[in-house]
Formats: structure tokens, sequence, C-alpha cells
């Protein structure tokens, strides 16, 4: 996702996305009564009662309904038409705009939660930078992949000898140590949240090895198959399916964290724990919810009061500077949340049953 223009305080973010994912995310973004302005394509009739004709236009519709089915390659939105060319008598009546990879739309709200800001600016990858590693027998290339691009470190030609030659093993390993000791100089400075390492063979597999004697498991590494190392591979990482996979992983990761340190508490503090819409929402209110975790099918549930009343929540969450994350759907930890009540809290003071029966008691 690539956002070219934000104006939080008029509620205006223009955006590009760029990816199949990046149209799932304007899925949960955009809701019912926001405005979105795209070119896009309509049919009118001619003069004269001629034929009709596709005319390019920009158009801004109120929302009304959305629709995405995974696994296409396209966002439609429709609604009514609020602003377009005169000419054409379009405002007031029904149209559709199709979303693909490298659309660039407009969307207004009349105000942005910051939670939905920040899954936005989780896409353009802000917060999260990832090492890559591409090599090959006779080059390699690290550099480290960000929301402003990549940025080539280190890349150098091998000059191994023939592998019948005596001097063959030695040199092959200073080789794989002099790319393992820029790895981890790389590692020292930069906050590096992954590692992926790219190569036509076997030699991705041993360069993880080495990393691993040194650093354990404090980052985790992906392994992915180039045609090439150096530069180019680089590039041709960057256009893989791995990275998406990565940044996904990353998503999840936080979830888990939050997920993890509720079942601790669920066995040895249950009162600063809530969970299900009821108890998350009392605890919100009550300002005690800290960390939240709320799964992605939830929020889109085709039971509209229930789907709006978790809206709520997370507004009023956000406005009490409680920390939001949506579990993605279809992994394992949206399973998890979901089997409880499908949103999650952590409390910053601890709630008991007694004081929410005498809170519900009093209103």
């Amino acid at each position: 996702m690539r956002i070219i223009e934000a104006i939080v305080k008029k509620g205006i973010v223009k955006i590009m996305p760029e990816t199949q994912d990046d149209l799932w995310i304007l899925y949960n973004i955009i809701k019912e009564n926001d405005i979105v302005i795209a070119k896009t394509t309509r049919e009118v009739k001619g003069d004269s009662g001629g034929g009709s004709r596709r005319v390019p236009m920009t158009l801004a519709i109120k929302v009304s309904h959305l629709e995405f089915q995974p696994f296409t390659n396209r966002l439609r939105i429709r609604g009514i038409v609020i602003d377009g060319p005169e000419q054409f008598g379009v405002k007031g009546k029904h149209h559709t705009i199709n979303v693909e990879p490298g659309s660039v739309i407009t969307i207004i709200k009349e105000e942005w939660p910051s939670y939905l800001l920040k899954r936005l600016e989780n896409s353009v990858r802000k917060q999260e930078s990832i090492l890559l590693a591409a090599i090959d027998y006779d080059e390699y290339a690290i550099g480290i992949l960000s929301h402003q691009g990549l940025n080539i470190l280190y890349e150098k030609s091998s000059r191994l000898p023939g592998k019948d030659s005596p001097e063959y093993q030695a040199t092959y390993n200073r080789y794989l140590k002099e790319i393992v000791d820029n790895i981890i100089e790389a590692l020292k400075k930069h906050k590096v949240k992954a590692i992926i390492l790219g190569s036509p063979g076997f030699i991705k597999n041993e360069i993880k090895n080495l990393i691993r004697e040194i650093i354990g498991d404090k980052v985790k590494i992906y392994l992915d198959s180039t045609s090439v190392g150096g530069i180019s591979g680089l590039y041709e990482l960057t256009r893989r399916d791995i990275v998406r996979k990565v940044l996904s992983d990353l998503e999840v990761i936080k979830a888990r964290n939050i997920l993890d340190e509720f079942m601790k508490l669920l066995v040895t503090n249950p009162d600063m724990i809530a969970y299900g819409v009821d108890d998350v929402e009392f605890a919100t209110t009550s300002n005690a919810a800290a960390k939240i975790v709320v799964s992605e099918s939830l929020l889109r549930s085709v039971d509209e009061d229930l789907r709006s009343r978790v809206e709520r929540i997370l507004r009023e969450a956000d406005k009490r500077k409680a920390d939001i994350i949506i579990a993605p759907q279809g992994s394992e930890v949206e399973k998890q949340v979901s089997s409880l009540g499908g949103i999650i809290a952590i409390l910053r003071f601890p709630l008991t049953l007694r004081t929410r029966e005498s809170k519900t008691e009093s209103n």
C-alpha cells in the first residue's frame, strides 16, 4: 500500500493499493457512508438518442456497500454519486467503483480512528524493516527493505576457485563467513524484524545455520529460492510472495504475544483480563482496557448490530489510548481469539465479576 497524501484533520487519505492483500485491508477500512473518489468509467447515452458508450471520469460516491471475494483481484465499492461531471448528469445515481492493484483512490471519513490509521500504516511497512540477502556462488548482496524501498548495504563477487582446486573449501568457508559477518553487522545497525535469505541452491541453508550459531532465535529467518544472487537476486526477492508472508507473520506475532500474555493471566490473575464483547465493552468504558486483540472476522460480521457495537468499542478504546491489534483472518491467533468471543483485552487494573455486576446495577 502506498499513501500518496494524508490530511487526517480533514479526514482525507489518498492511497494506492499495490497487492490483493491491500484490497482486503481497504475492504476492512472503508465503511458505509464514507466518501470514495476515484477514476472510473460509466456508460452514458450519446447525443440525439444515439447509442451509449463508456466514458472515463472521476466520481465521488457515498459508500453503501462493498464486495470483495477472496482470491480475486478486485474490490467493488458501491454507492450514490455525490460529485462528478455536470454534463453527464450522474449526481444522485448509483455507481460501482472497481478498485484493483495500482488504482488510486481517495477516502474521506468524518473521523479516522487511530486503529484504522495504524492498520493502514502497517500495510505500507512503515513500522517494520526486513533484511534481505541474495547469495549464489558468484556474488552476494545484502539490503534493508522498508517503507522507503530497498537500501543496498553490501554487494561483492565471490572469486571462488574451481571446485577441483585444493583452495576451494577454505576460500568457500571464508566467503560464507564474510556474508554472515556482514549480516550480523547489519543487524546491529538496523532495527530488523526478520531476515529473508534467497539463493538458487542450498547455500542459503548454510548461511542460515551459521547465523543461528551466532544469534540463536532472536530474529526469524525465512528462506526462498532465487535464480541468481547479488542485487538482481535482491530485487527478485522483493517481487516474490515471501515478503507479503513475512509482513503478515509479523502482524500475527504482535497478536500472538498479547494472546500468550492473556492466557497466562487467565490462570494466574483472571481479574486482569476480559474477553467477549460484553466484558471487553465494560472494561473499555471503565478505562481498564490496555491491550485489545479483535478477530478480523468479527469486524466483518454479517450481524450489523454486532459489527457496529464492536466498532464503537474500538473507537472508545482508541480514545482511551488502548493498544489495538486486529488478528488477521485465517491465522491460528484469530481462531483462538474467536473461540474466546472474538475479542480479548488485557487490563490496566483488575476488574472483578462483582465490580461488573455493581456497575450494571448502578446503570
